[in-house]
């Protein structure tokens, strides 16, 4: 942390911070609270959308290709972009569809036990939390006519960057913090008082939110690059007319075989051709000793024309950083610890809310104390 104390005064370092933390003060009200209600998608979801995403295990889970059939019967104007099977966890497995004669990307609910499509296709954000979603990581700037679709990705990449900032440079400016971390003068004037609250909240939250910039910032960072190098290979997306995969491949047996190519592996997301000469792709979770391995980590790819096994990738098979990468999932979105971190994630991330008003208030305190000392230097020479 002292190497910010190589190129600039303590002085200069904490006028840095405080105005990097009024500059992000709207964006990180947005990013935070809305992170803070993500945190229990699922139980938010739960409650508004019962319907649609509740669903009971009263057997075993259909047949993949009779999901599939069922599916193509609900909804022939759609094509199949991707599929999430979450039907063990008490959800409905969620659906992403391509229309035809579109690149246009839907969303629907889709029930494991029965067949039976729970939701018709809606637009990527057009529930609540879904648009939260967006709220989050694009500030809605993605969807604004006439500028570049990737910019809110960008700006919030920025804003990652600046959090992961303020959280070193709080700690370097005060890293006598472990002498007086827990202590507030409620004695003293509001100032002291803002300023003590202010230190604790900040040092106490800075390790969950420093997880918090640097994952949800290699996540912006790295859909940002990938959808600009996309974007110049290929100038627009595919426009979906027909199936990419023959029909008679049968993605059972590929859910089926998979573990024999990577041990112990469970499908939990299938990714469908979307673009001419791709593959399917079982993404899926593997037993481990690291409880913050994504459930989404190792791969198998088959052929979307003959259904033979192409490639594996196995998670626990890589190097150190990696596996570091695949950690982010779950610690950007709390969700390692079941209740108890996502409640601990929740409060944490309500904490640069707090940080915002508070440090606003010591600002504009100290801003108005120089101002007021410059005046008595103008007056006293004017009148020496």
């Amino acid at each position: 942390m002292y190497w910010l104390n190589v190129f600039m005064t303590k002085r200069q370092l904490y006028k840095l911070h405080s105005w990097v933390g009024l500059l992000c003060l709207l964006p990180f009200l947005l990013i935070c609270l809305t992170g803070s209600l993500l945190v229990f998608k699922t139980e938010i979801d739960r409650i508004l959308l019962p319907e649609e995403t509740v669903v009971f295990a009263s057997e075993e889970r259909m047949l993949e290709d009779d999901l599939l059939i069922a599916v193509r019967q609900q909804l022939p104007e759609y094509e199949l972009g991707s599929w999430e099977l979450l039907g063990n966890n008490g959800e409905a497995d969620r659906i992403y569809l391509i229309k035809k004669g579109t690149n246009i990307w839907f969303k629907a609910h889709l029930n494991p036990y029965t067949g039976k499509v729970l939701s018709t296709p809606e637009h990527l954000h057009h529930y609540l939390t879904d648009w939260l979603v967006e709220l989050h990581y694009t500030l809605l700037l993605n969807d604004i006519n006439g500028l570049d679709e990737h910019l809110g990705t960008a700006f919030t990449s920025i804003f990652a960057l600046f959090l992961i900032f303020l959280g070193i440079s709080g700690l370097v400016i005060y890293r006598q913090f472990w002498k007086r971390v827990l202590t507030l003068r409620w004695d003293q004037r509001l100032l002291v008082v803002l300023s003590d609250i202010h230190k604790m909240v900040g040092t106490l939250s800075s390790p969950v939110l420093l997880i918090l910039g640097v994952t949800g910032g290699y996540y912006n960072i790295s859909i940002y690059i990938h959808e600009w190098q996309e974007h110049q290979q290929r100038p627009e997306h595919h426009i979906m007319q027909k199936r990419l995969y023959v029909d008679d491949v049968s993605i059972t047996d590929m859910v089926v075989t998979a573990p024999d190519y990577v041990a112990g592996f469970k499908t939990t997301y299938i990714l469908f051709p979307t673009e001419p000469n791709q593959n399917i792709t079982l993404f899926g979770q593997v037993p481990a000793s690291n409880p913050l391995l994504s459930d989404y980590g190792s791969m198998v790819t088959f052929d979307s024309q003959t259904g033979q096994y192409l490639s594996r990738y196995d998670i626990r098979e890589q190097g150190f950083v990696t596996v570091m990468i695949d950690t982010f999932r779950k610690l950007h979105f709390g969700n390692f610890a079941g209740l108890a971190s996502k409640i601990i994630y929740s409060i944490v991330g309500l904490a640069p809310i707090l940080l915002g008003i508070t440090g606003l208030y010591l600002w504009y305190s100290r801003r108005r104390k120089r101002i007021k000392q410059r005046t008595k230097t103008k007056l006293a020479s004017l009148y020496s």
